[in-house]
């Protein structure tokens, strides 16, 4: 009886190439809780970049406060503006201390109101002085700091209360103005390199960046949702149903494995330009995923 050979997860010589190309420019996100700088000059490497989320609970200081620490170690630090935490008048400071601590790039999102609360600017405070979109956000970063880049958000799947004709159009009018699209999470690798193709289709050049999760465990993301606020942490379960959280629940602690090589098989034309991890804060174990991989693909180039 002839003796079945197993395909290798990771693919022949060229899906492996792309796989470390991805590997090697990582986007980590991070949440601004305690310890999360200490913890990235421990287990990050040294000039990676770091994105800092905007936290509905806590308002936009904690995101500032990380950002600055991560820049002064030496870190790319982009910071998420949220347009339901700033406005005009609150807007060119912040912009003034991020760009005094070097920052050169940040990320304008639409964001959440803070939980029990259903007006725009809990942030602030002040009602009826935060912007009322990511749009209306980013046109006014440009307007203030042109000689800073600034990312948006993607929706390969959709978004749980904006239409997609709405997502798309708003897309459209923020490429001429955006450096990147980081996309939110997606377990579809097909699903995100078909919307990314799309985007390319509709004559829109920006880099995508293909957002997937960390290696951070149920027991993680549970422990950080209740420390900021249901939202920015368990938003990728809601987006993918209760499958999904049966399946984090059941293995205990997320592979991303399976879905970074599958981006890297079917990727074509290089529509994706690199890999967005959520972390969680689960950065040691993170690091350690990503370095095992590589370790893994050098392998077997090797032999």
């Amino acid at each position: 009886m002839a003796r079945q050979v197993r395909a290798d997860p990771l693919g022949g010589p060229a899906q492996r190439e792309v796989l470390s190309q991805l590997l090697a420019g990582l986007r980590y996100e991070v949440l601004p809780l305690a310890g999360v700088v200490d913890d990235a000059v421990a287990h990050l490497p040294a000039g990676a970049t770091v994105t800092v989320t905007a936290s509905p609970a806590r308002g936009p200081e904690p995101t500032v406060q990380t950002a600055e620490a991560l820049a002064a170690e030496g870190f790319h630090a982009v910071p998420h503006l949220a347009a339901t935490q700033h406005g005009e008048r609150s807007l060119p400071v912040t912009l003034e201390r991020l760009q005094t601590a070097g920052i050169q790039e940040v990320f304008a999102v639409g964001g959440d109101a803070a939980p029990g609360d259903d007006r725009r600017g809990a942030g602030t405070g002040q009602r009826g002085e935060t912007f009322d979109d990511g749009e209306q956000l980013l046109q006014a970063v440009r307007r203030l700091a042109p000689e800073l880049r600034v990312g948006v958000p993607g929706y390969p799947e959709g978004h749980l209360t904006i239409p997609a004709e709405a997502l798309e159009g708003s897309l459209g009018r923020k490429v001429d103005q955006a450096s990147c699209v980081v996309g939110q999470l997606c377990f579809d690798p097909q699903t995100v390199l078909s919307w990314a193709a799309g985007l390319q289709a509709a004559g829109m050049r920006l880099p995508v960046f293909a957002g997937l999760p960390g290696a951070a465990s149920s027991a993680q993301l549970m422990r950080i949702a209740g420390r900021i606020g249901v939202g920015e942490s368990l938003r990728f379960l809601a987006s993918g149903g209760a499958g999904v959280a049966r399946r984090l629940a059941s293995l205990g602690r997320y592979d991303p494995t399976p879905l970074a090589a599958g981006l890297a098989a079917a990727q074509d034309g290089g529509v994706v330009s690199g890999l967005h991890l959520y972390t969680f804060n689960a950065l040691e174990e993170t690091e350690l995923w990503r370095r095992r991989l590589l370790a893994r693909l050098q392998e077997g180039d090797h032999a």
